[in-house]
């Protein structure tokens, strides 16, 4: 069953006038799904470089 025969059979039953009917036969426009713009991270602006480790922000020695 699609929208277009839907439709006619409420035209034929007078249930919708021609106008009404115009409207629901009209395509639709839809907004495109929008994505927020990429922000770099503030504490690693360049970016991950796979040629060198990551840095290390933790020690390994405690404090007396």
């Amino acid at each position: 069953m699609t929208r277009a025969s839907i439709v006619q059979r409420l035209l034929d039953k007078k249930q919708i006038t021609a106008e009404e009917a115009v409207v629901l036969l009209k395509e639709e426009t839809t907004t495109p799904v929008t994505y927020p713009i990429y922000t770099p991270n503030p504490y690693f602006p360049e970016g991950p470089n796979p040629t060198s480790p990551p840095p290390v922000w933790c020690q390994t020695t405690t404090q007396d």
